[in-house]
């Protein structure tokens, strides 16, 4: 039997087809354009391909970058082809949520700078100096206010390229170094390279890491995630959190003895662990423990109950599931606060071969802080004229170190009266340089020796450079003592 199609019936099936194809083609199209775009979505990235702290996309969710999706740090902002292919490479971190994996401590799949903080960030833009105030709050009875107001060199673009000071000199410069830690929180060899091709390399005296291995170890190029590593989602000190939640008002300051009270709950709570859902409850019971018993006020008790809600939020974003993690276990490296950070580098023992230390100055990156004390006196600032030249000795690399062996009576005439301390009395007491430590900067490490030199012809002026050091050694002790 022999079936005949009509010209027309061929024509109406053949364009039949050709729908039906392109329908299939739209749904495909559709489908893929909808897949890729959930595969590139915060959800996707922290649940479904890899769950990697689960306290992550609530810290992200608060900061900063809230607007700026997972990939575009992760992978950049490159062309679809070149993002397909990058997640492609990917494949190891859903093998790791199917068979399970030990979570990281730090991202190893951040793209270069350039494909991803200078989508927004052009470096080439001038930055102004900023003013940045820091509110910190005493755990006494009346919860005394510190203010320190700071003028942040920011430094960077081109209007600043020759400039020597500034935090953004380290990106307009070949800044390379060598770690030995995954989180970067050692950087014992630096390397920097000039305009003109001259190296010079830095290393840390007090490195437990011989000199040769480090030397022969990958060299990293210093880029903008070597500081501002926790821009994504910063774990903060629960304290700091107290202490903005008090300046917004969401913490009520006059209630008595309330930042001691918030200390203790949060010093309470960092002993549980487990799952959220389980520490909510047990978090609400740790703070209504501490409330204060009997009957209260109504504006104290709605006062009560916003510090209650409060300290419920800090507690969700401060706490972990695993019982070995904490917030320190997430060193934020822009600052020197709670981690070293800058002092990484700037600690005063990375010397170069002539026993020259990398930069320890304050001010290279801000001015010297202003310090209030509520009910106290205030920072004395600098009384120096403006145009007056500070002497060379102020512009030494070991300066911050070595300042303390080298006050005289000089120093008086540009920073008046010398009275050392921390009270914020005088230029020398400022409480925010003095009476503290911080981390892994250490003001005593000598340079390493150079090398020895030829026997002197006599022994005399070998005696004579011996008592020479001793006087100058004892002038220093002096210094130190004052």
């Amino acid at each position: 039997m022999k079936i005949k199609l009509g010209k027309r019936t061929l024509i109406l099936g053949t364009a039949m087809t050709l729908v039906l194809a392109g329908i299939a083609v739209a749904v495909l199209g559709a489908g893929g354009i909808v897949a890729w775009e959930y595969s590139n979505s915060n959800a996707f990235c922290s649940n479904n391909c890899h769950a990697v702290h689960p306290e992550e996309p609530r810290a992200y969710a608060v900061y900063s970058h809230a607007r700026v999706q997972c990939v575009e740090c992760h992978m950049g902002r490159l062309p679809t082809l070149q993002l397909m292919t990058l997640k492609a490479a990917h494949y190891h971190e859903l093998l790791g949520m199917i068979t399970g994996y030990k979570r990281p401590l730090t991202a190893t799949t951040l793209r270069p700078a350039r494909d991803s903080c200078e989508g927004c960030h052009w470096p080439s833009v001038n930055h102004d100096d900023k003013v940045r105030t820091k509110v910190h709050y005493e755990a006494d009875a009346k919860n005394t206010e510190t203010r320190t107001r700071l003028v942040v060199h920011t430094g960077g673009g081109e209007a600043r390229e020759r400039a020597t000071r500034g935090i953004h000199w380290h990106i307009d410069q070949n800044v390379e170094y060598v770690t030995d830690d995954e989180q970067k929180r050692t950087i014992p060899w630096v390397r920097i390279t000039d305009k003109d091709g001259k190296a010079t390399t830095y290393f840390d005296a007090a490195s437990k890491v011989a000199r040769a291995e480090m030397d022969q170890a990958p060299k990293r190029k210093m880029e903008c995630a070597d500081c501002h590593n926790a821009a994504g989602h910063p774990f903060t000190n629960p304290a700091d959190r107290v202490d903005h939640a008090i300046l917004e008002g969401r913490i009520d300051r006059s209630l008595p003895s309330i930042k001691a009270r918030a200390l203790a709950i949060i010093d309470k709570a960092s002993s549980l662990h487990g799952p959220m859902e389980e520490q909510v409850p047990q978090f609400k019971q740790i703070i209504a423990d501490a409330a204060p018993k009997g009957e209260l006020k109504p504006a104290v008790k709605t006062a009560e109950d916003q510090f209650a809600a409060t300290m419920l939020d800090i507690l969700k974003l401060s706490e972990f599931e695993a019982k070995d993690l904490t917030w320190k276990s997430f060193p934020n490296h822009a600052g020197h606060k709670d981690s070293p950070g800058c002092f990484r580098c700037h600690d005063g023992k990375h010397f170069n071969e002539k026993g020259e230390a990398i930069r320890l100055q304050c001010t290279l990156c801000h001015d010297l802080p202003q310090v209030s004390v509520e009910g106290t006196v205030k920072t004395v600032a600098s009384t120096v004229a403006p145009g007056l030249t500070p002497p060379g000795s102020h512009e030494e690399p070991n300066w911050m170190r070595d300042h303390r062996s080298q006050v005289d009576t000089s120093c008086a005439m540009c920073h008046g009266p010398i009275k050392w301390g921390n009270d914020g009395g005088g230029f020398c007491s400022n409480p925010a340089c003095h009476g503290r430590a911080w981390p892994s900067l250490d003001l005593n490490a000598e340079p390493p020796k150079p090398a020895a030199a030829a026997p002197a012809a006599t022994a005399e002026p070998v005696k004579a450079a011996g008592a020479a050091k001793k006087t100058a050694a004892g002038d220093a002790k002096k210094a130190q003592g004052k």
